[in-house]
C-alpha cells in the first residue's frame, strides 16, 4: 500500500513532537471541519495496525480524522504510520520518542482532536464499516446519549471470531446512580469494551480522560455515566482482538500493568484497589447530578467495597511484603514497561 507522494495539505502528515513540550501543538488543528475525530495510540503496533487503519478507512461514514499518536515505538509502525498518512489526507501522525505510558497516550489523541465525536480505537481492534455511522446517528438523534457503542465481538490474533461477549449494562437507564452502579459493580469477565465506542466530545471533555492507574478506563466509563445515558447498537459490529501480546495477556502482576498506564509510576508501591475506589469517589462529584443521586453512588459504592474485601487486603500484603523484604526494584527501560498492545481489551482484573 504505497502512498501517494503528493504534498499534503497543511498540518497533515508526520512530524516529531517536542518533547520537553509534548502538548504544545495539541490545539493547533481546531479549525477542522471533521465531525467525527479517532485516536488511535500505539507502541510497537507493526502486526496489526494496517488492518486496523483499513477498517477504520473502509467506514461508510466519510465525514472523520484519524490522529495517530505512537508512543516511541522501535518496530517499523513509524513507517506504516507515514505511508497511510501520505495516502489520506484525514490522517496526522504524531510521534514521541520517549514511552510516557498508555494513559498519556491515550489522552493524548483527545486534546488533538478537532471533532464534535471522538473515538477511541486500539491498534489491534477492527470494526465493521458501519460502525461510525450507526454512532453518529444514535448522538445526533438523542442529546441525551454520551456514549453509543455497537455489541463487541472478540476475535482472536487471526481474525477469527471467539464466544459471543454476552454482558450487557443497564446503562441506558435514565438514572444517573443505575448507570453509575452498573460499570463499578464489577462483572465477571467485563472488559470496559465501551471505551472504544463514539463519545459526545462535549461530555468527554468534562472527565479527567483515562486516570494514569490499573483500571483507569474503568473510572472515565463511571464518570462518564452520571454525565448521560449510554447506547448499545444491537449489530456486532466491533471486533475486540485478544492476542498473546496485550496488556492483560502479557503483564505478571498489577505493579507491571501499573507501569504500563504511566512508566513513571515504575518501581513505585502502589495500591491499585483502594486507589481504584477512590478515583469511584472523586468521579461523583462535579458531575450534573441531584444531592439525592450522588447519595445513592456513594450508598452503592460503600455496599460494593464488600465484595472486594480480599483485594483490598492482597493490597496491604502487597505492599507489606514489599517493604519487610526491602525489595530493590530497578526501574525498567520504556521499551521494556510497554511492550504490551495499546487496547489491553479493557481492564478485566479488577
Amino acid at each position: 500500500m504505497s502512498g501517494a507522494s503528493a504534498r499534503l495539505p497543511e498540518g497533515y502528515g508526520w512530524f516529531s513532537m517536542s518533547e520537553s513540550h509534548p502538548f504544545e501543538s495539541a490545539h493547533s488543528h481546531r479549525g477542522a471541519t471533521a465531525k467525527v475525530s479517532i485516536g488511535v495510540p500505539v507502541y510497537n503496533g507493526e502486526r496489526y495496525l494496517e488492518g486496523c487503519l483499513d477498517s477504520l478507512l473502509a467506514q461508510t461514514y466519510r465525514d472523520f480524522e484519524i490522529i495517530i499518536s505512537d508512543n516511541g515505538s522501535t518496530d517499523s509502525t513509524m513507517q506504516i504510520c507515514r505511508r497511510y498518512a501520505e495516502r489520506d489526507h484525514r490522517i496526522r501522525y504524531y510521534r514521541t520518542d520517549i514511552n510516557h505510558g498508555a494513559a498519556w497516550n491515550f489522552n493524548r489523541t483527545v486534546q488533538l482532536a478537532n471533532g464534535e465525536y471522538f473515538k477511541w480505537a486500539a491498534h489491534d481492534d477492527l470494526c465493521a464499516p458501519e460502525f461510525l455511522q450507526a454512532c453518529v446517528d444514535v448522538l445526533d438523534r438523542d442529546e441525551s446519549v454520551v456514549l453509543a457503542c455497537p455489541v463487541p465481538r472478540v476475535i482472536n490474533d487471526r481474525g477469527e471470531k471467539l464466544e459471543p461477549y454476552g454482558i450487557h449494562l443497564k446503562t441506558d437507564s435514565t438514572k444517573p446512580h443505575i448507570r453509575y452502579s452498573e460499570i463499578v459493580r464489577g462483572y465477571i469477565g467485563y472488559k470496559c469494551f465501551e471505551v472504544f465506542g463514539l463519545y459526545r466530545m462535549s461530555a468527554l471533555e468534562n472527565t479527567e480522560l483515562i486516570g494514569n492507574y490499573p483500571h483507569g478506563d474503568g473510572v472515565l466509563l463511571a464518570r462518564l455515566a452520571l454525565f448521560g445515558r449510554f447506547h448499545e447498537v444491537p449489530e456486532e459490529w466491533f471486533f475486540p482482538r485478544e492476542h498473546a501480546g496485550q496488556s492483560m495477556q502479557a503483564m505478571k502482576d498489577r505493579y507491571e500493568y501499573s507501569d504500563w498506564f504511566d512508566t513513571r509510576r515504575a518501581g513505585r508501591m502502589i495500591f491499585p484497589t483502594f486507589r481504584m475506589f477512590w478515583e469511584y469517589f472523586r468521579a461523583i462529584g462535579g458531575t450534573p447530578t441531584s444531592i439525592w443521586q450522588r447519595m445513592l453512588c456513594q450508598l452503592y459504592l460503600m455496599r460494593s467495597a464488600f465484595s472486594y474485601r480480599r483485594k483490598f487486603v492482597r493490597d496491604l500484603i502487597g505492599a507489606w511484603q514489599m517493604r519487610r523484604r526491602r525489595r530493590v526494584v530497578i526501574p525498567k527501560s520504556p521499551s521494556a514497561i510497554s511492550s504490551a498492545s495499546s487496547s489491553g481489551g479493557g481492564s478485566a482484573d479488577r
